[in-house]
């Protein structure tokens, strides 16, 4: 396990990065019902780099229809990034995780149904490889923002278009006028993944997990406590087998663990038309010669909702 060296922000970077969102948020023309999200998933504040590193995620969802039925579409940017522990070593031999990345575009369209269900489907198209320019983000974000060592990115997931499609169904039952459990259950086939996974979660207050509940469905309240599981099997793993459809070939690769296990922890706080949410995420390994049997890293997440 690789420990970051220096966790250094300058006051100048962090005041361009406050004012590029209030810019774009302020220069946003949404309809309303909507809401704007990013979410950023990181094992930085662990002090470790491996694994599922870095996640960072941008939504835009709103209502395309206000009758008995809604609908909800949403749009989503997103970047996933994958090491090895071990960042520095140039020998992909001794690695426990390829190097890669996955940068898509997602569309989802949502059904509400009755007893507080959703229905929803949608597809993902996207690059891996070099072309998700995940390595250049991740050392940029290394060399000018924290201060950290330079990944070596050798033998990195070969580049690939991919398209992954996929359904779910989720709802929610109220067990008091402020705990919800909630229910989820989703199919993904595609080049880069195929699996079916499943959440069980159980909420107090405002909702927490905007993944197995609609945003815009937001109860009443300010505070939210959220306890989850989030059980799949894997059946295809593109970030681990580097098997599908491109002329490159993998020079790294790993067996995948088909059954995996996201345990979730999470607090959420509104105020007026501001959502800030933060969850602890625990993950089993995601294949066979990771040595840890956990990775922990968190994810926070901020929405603004446009009246």
């Amino acid at each position: 396990m690789k420990i970051l060296r220096i966790l250094v922000f300058k006051k100048s970077k962090i005041k361009s990065i406050k004012y590029t969102c209030i810019f774009l948020v302020c220069n946003l023309t949404i309809a309303q019902s909507s809401y704007l999200n990013l979410d950023v998933e990181n094992d930085l504040y662990f002090l470790t780099d491996q694994y599922y590193s870095s996640g960072i995620f941008i939504e835009r969802g709103k209502v395309i229809e206000k009758d008995s039925i809604k609908k909800f579409k949403i749009w989503e940017l997103g970047q996933e990034i994958y090491t090895p522990s071990d960042t520095d070593s140039k020998d992909f031999q001794n690695y426990d995780y390829p190097f890669g990345g996955w940068t898509f575009l997602k569309y989802i369209l949502q059904i509400e149904k009755k007893n507080n269900g959703f229905f929803e489907y949608g597809f993902q198209f996207g690059l891996t490889g070099e072309w998700s320019l995940a390595d250049r983000v991740q050392n940029f974000y290394h060399k000018k923002i924290i201060n950290a060592d330079i990944p070596t990115w050798e033998a990195q997931i070969p580049k690939a278009l991919h398209l992954n499609i996929f359904t779910s169904y989720y709802f929610q039952t109220k067990i008091t006028p402020k705990i919800f459990m909630y229910r989820k259950f989703k199919a993904i086939l595609g080049t880069q993944r195929i699996a079916i996974e499943t959440n069980f979660g159980l909420n107090y207050g405002i909702n927490v997990n905007d993944k197995i509940s609609n945003p815009l469905c937001v109860s009443s309240g300010r505070l939210g406590i959220y306890f989850g599981l989030n059980p799949s099997f894997v059946f295809h793993d593109f970030m681990l087998s580097g098997k599908g459809f491109q002329k490159q070939k993998a020079l790294f690769t790993n067996s995948s663990k088909t059954f995996r296990l996201i345990f979730d922890l999470g607090f959420s706080y509104k105020f007026k038309n501001w959502k800030f949410i933060y969850t602890y995420k625990n993950r089993t390994p995601d294949n066979f010669i990771q040595p840890k049997k956990q990775h922990h890293y968190n994810k926070l997440s901020v929405s603004y909702f446009f009246n």
